[in-house]
């Protein structure tokens, strides 16, 4: 994936991207043929919770080897310029808002083109905070199958500048062999090859109002044009309000909730969707295969709008698996494979002065862990700014990352700016799902999946909100970056 502080190739590197302003919803017409001079990422390493790779995936075709030093295009951009400190801080500091951001601007329409030839690009008709901002760039796209012949993942690379993080879109098969479609990535060939290869998309579904899952729904439904639309309630547009219609390409076929509501939760309200029709906003014909459960996650005041968040998390019945987004995740001590190696050893450096370390086992788990640190709390503590222009890791950051990794939480920028404003209410919805659901695996849209968890685990990930002093994040992690902006845009009930 493109960084936000280099659009310009390496010398010498060939550019796989055209400069053709085409997205994903073109691609098929694209020559399968061209997916042989792919260049692959790395997967030397293994998610910390491993699942099958299904035999249709292209990451496990044999055009396309995997060996330890491998980059793709971003890999061999300039590293030099990701290394400005200040240009770095900046852009963590819009990263700040982006979970309280959504789809400005998405009136913007693509304009003509010839399809590209590498089935991993697009191009994003939508400003956003993350990479590319706004055009072309290319995601590679990995399959898994995580329950056989049921669940899938379709995970991408959320990348803001040299910082990555694991995206996923989860595919459901429904026992008429049509496909449930949750939160869909970027819009690439491969992607959508990937989605077809599972059966037809008969449904695609925003669960929450987060930009980043719910800005590829317009291409997948222009892609899919038969698949019905769900959308969890509080839809917004920020900063200039666009119709639903604009957002989607067209109005949703209902609106995930109950007792009534609308897309944009001027009415929706929080709770279990039962089976009868006349107690929920909207009844989705999957509603018997996979429940769903809507928690009204906060409100925000943005734009001088007072704009209420949810989220809705689902459960698969047969499989007994709990499909979420952003309510809770796991931090893998082990380096996903989608990440790319050089912006791994970039970001693993001690001080942005050093050389570029070797490329080596160790030095790639450094750059994994800071990654981790800077993308959860923005600014950690232990990342000092010495100057203009210089950063440097100070000791300590390890023991700050053992506090965060491997095991079932609720992100603290979650916490801190959501679940924190109305515990009673979070701990409603916790109770609903531990008492009337049955599962054995978490799958969230971010980090490691699937995780090896049920009730009692997701219970325990919620303890703070009877003692905020329970599984406390580091108070110097906290303290630069999320509680300033809890401070500042959070409402308290």
């Amino acid at each position: 994936m493109a960084s936000l502080a280099s659009r310009v190739p390496a010398p010498g590197a060939r550019r796989v991207v055209p400069r053709a302003r085409a997205n994903g919803r073109r691609a098929a017409r694209a020559s399968a043929a061209d997916t042989e001079r792919l260049g692959p990422r790395d997967a030397s390493t293994r998610p910390e919770v491993s699942f099958r790779e299904p035999a249709s995936s292209y990451a496990s075709r044999e055009h396309l080897p995997t060996p330890l030093a491998s980059t793709t295009e971003a890999g061999t951009r300039d590293p030099a310029k990701l290394t400005r400190a200040s240009s770095r801080r900046a852009l963590l500091a819009a990263a700040a808002v982006a979970p309280v951001a959504s789809a400005a601007g998405a009136a913007l329409a693509t304009g003509p083109g010839a399809a590209p030839a590498d089935p991993r690009s697009y191009f994003q008709d939508v400003p956003t905070l993350f990479a590319p901002l706004y055009g072309e760039d290319s995601r590679e796209t990995r399959l898994r199958e995580i329950v056989p012949g049921e669940v899938y993942a379709l995970e991408q690379n959320l990348a803001l500048g040299p910082l990555e993080t694991p995206l996923r879109c989860v595919v459901v098969k429904l026992k008429d062999g049509t496909c449930w479609v949750h939160a869909p990535v970027a819009p690439t060939r491969e992607f959508f090859e990937l989605a077809e290869s599972l059966g037809k998309v008969a449904h695609v579904v925003v669960p929450t109002y987060a930009l980043e899952h719910k800005i590829f729904a317009k291409a997948a439904l222009e892609r899919w044009p038969s698949a019905k639309l769900w959308v969890a309630p509080g839809q917004f547009s920020f900063p200039v309000d666009v119709p639903l219609a604009t957002v989607f390409g067209r109005e949703p076929d209902g609106v995930l909730g109950v007792l009534g509501g609308d897309a944009t939760g001027t009415d929706g309200r929080d709770g279990a969707m039962g089976l009868g029709a006349s107690k929920n906003a909207s009844r989705p014909p999957w509603l018997d295969e996979i429940a769903c459960d809507v928690l009204r996650c906060g409100r925000f005041a943005i734009a001088g709008k007072d704009v209420t968040l949810y989220e809705s998390v689902f459960l698969h019945v047969r499989s007994k698996t709990l499909i979420v987004t952003d309510c809770v995740a796991y931090v893998p001590r082990a380096v996903p494979e989608l990440q790319t190696p050089s912006k791994l050893l970039l970001v693993g450096k001690r001080s942005t002065d050093d050389a570029t370390p070797p490329d080596t086992f160790e030095n790639r788990l450094n750059g994994w862990k800071k990654m981790a640190l800077l993308v959860t709390y923005f600014f950690p503590e232990h990342e000092e700014l010495v100057k203009p222009g210089l950063v440097e890791w100070s000791d300590g950051w390890e023991d700050n990352f053992d506090a965060l990794a491997e095991r079932l939480l609720v992100p603290p920028v979650v916490r801190a700016t959501l679940f924190n404003q109305d515990p009673k209410r979070v701990r409603a919805f916790v109770d609903r799902v531990c008492a009337s659901w049955e599962f054995d695996k978490v799958v969230p849209a971010h980090w490691a999946a699937p995780v090896a968890a049920g009730p009692t685990e997701f219970a325990r990930a919620f303890q703070f909100l009877e003692n905020p002093a329970i599984d406390a994040f580091p108070e110097g992690d906290m303290k630069r970056g999320l509680k300033p902006i809890a401070d500042a845009v959070a409402r308290r009930e």
